[in-house]
This record gives structure tokens, C-alpha cells and sequence, in this order.
């Protein structure tokens, strides 16, 4: 298993990164224009997983409609995964809120909390079925994707936290916070099933 604290050594490290990221970040603050960062993350994903190569490409590697075409796939992908358990945790948090008439506190938010983390596990174990063969229907395979997620998630938990508290500190700046946040736990993620995935083929 990868450790994540030497994963975000490397990363950070890197020189170069940082003008690539405060784009990604800028472009994740305009909706529509979200899509260009989100298509990128998505090919770096897709290159990691191939040339195990964890810098961040140059934004000219990849055309317009590249980026747009990948980034509706990204989309696609966190309304799937994390938007609907948010909004079903959100529904079941408020029913809770109304049924105890709000005597359990901060205590009712604990279903909209389980539904982000566990969507969470879910949107990146899909992000790396999709990135393992580059087929996007693999991803959409929720039994598959839930095993993966599931067998996973002691190597996820503490990147899956760091990833929200990044973006919760930072949310005025949410958009260089989720990008960077993203960067880093895709790229964990892809290493750790990576690891995974050729353990298993030994």
C-alpha cells in the first residue's frame, strides 16, 4: 500500500506543478468552464495509470474539445456517485432533523455525512475502473465498484478526509481547493488500486 504522506511529498515536490494547478483551480471556480479542469483530471488519471509518470501534464497536451468531451465524463461520474448519496443523505438528515424536532443537534447531519464519504470511496474506486482498461462503461458497474470501494476503504479513509477538510478550510477558495485536493487523492487512489490490481494478477 502506497503511504499517502510520501504520495504528497513527491507531488508537491515537483516542480511545475503549481502554475498547472491555480489554472485547474481558476477554470473550477466558472461553471461550464469546470469542465476543462474536470476533463483534466480525468486524462491525468488516465496517463498516470498508464505511464505511472504522477507529474501534471501541460495544459496544451490536450485540446478544448478533449478536455470538454472528458471532463461530462468526470461530471457524469460525481453526480452519479457523490451527488446522489448527498442529496439522499441531505433528504434523510432533514427527515431526521423534523422527526426528533431537532433535539439530536449536529447528530441529525450524520446521514449527509456517511452519504459524502461513502460517495466519495465510490466516485474514485469508478475513476480507477475507468482509468484500469479506458472503458467508461466500467465504472458505471456499481456491484464491481462497491467491492473495490469497500475492500479499499482502510487505504481511502484518511485521503478521502484530508480531500473534504482540505475543501472546508479552504472554501472560500474552493476551487483551487478541490482541484488540488482532487489531484492528490486521484492520484493516491490510482497508485493504491494500481497496487492492488497487480497483486492480485501475481
Amino acid at each position: 500500500m502506497p503511504s499517502f504522506e510520501a504520495v504528497c511529498r513527491r507531488l508537491l515536490g515537483k516542480a511545475g506543478w503549481m502554475p498547472k494547478a491555480l489554472w485547474g483551480g481558476a477554470f473550477t471556480f466558472v461553471p461550464l468552464v469546470n469542465f476543462l479542469s474536470f476533463g483534466y483530471l480525468l486524462e491525468y488519471v488516465l496517463r498516470l495509470n498508464r505511464t505511472k509518470d504522477s507529474e501534471l501534464p501541460e495544459w496544451r497536451d490536450f485540446s478544448v474539445s478533449e478536455l470538454l468531451l472528458s471532463g461530462c465524463k468526470f461530471f457524469g461520474l460525481l453526480v452519479g456517485y457523490i451527488g446522489i448519496p448527498i442529496l439522499a443523505g441531505w433528504i434523510l438528515s432533514r427527515m431526521l432533523e423534523f422527526i426528533t424536532m431537532d433535539l439530536l443537534g449536529v447528530l441529525t447531519f450524520a446521514p449527509l455525512g456517511i452519504g459524502t464519504f461513502a460517495g466519495t470511496f465510490l466516485f474514485i474506486t469508478a475513476i480507477s475502473e475507468y482509468a484500469k482498461d479506458g472503458l467508461y462503461q466500467d465504472a458505471w458497474r456499481f456491484r464491481e465498484v462497491s467491492t473495490l470501494a469497500m475492500n479499499a476503504w482502510k487505504g481511502l479513509l484518511l485521503p478521502v478526509f484530508a480531500f473534504w477538510g482540505l475543501c472546508l478550510l479552504a472554501l472560500p477558495l474552493y476551487g483551487f481547493a478541490f482541484f488540488t485536493g482532487a489531484w492528490i487523492l486521484l492520484s493516491y487512489s490510482t497508485l493504491l488500486f494500481s497496487e492492488t490490481n497487480g497483486s492480485d494478477k501475481g
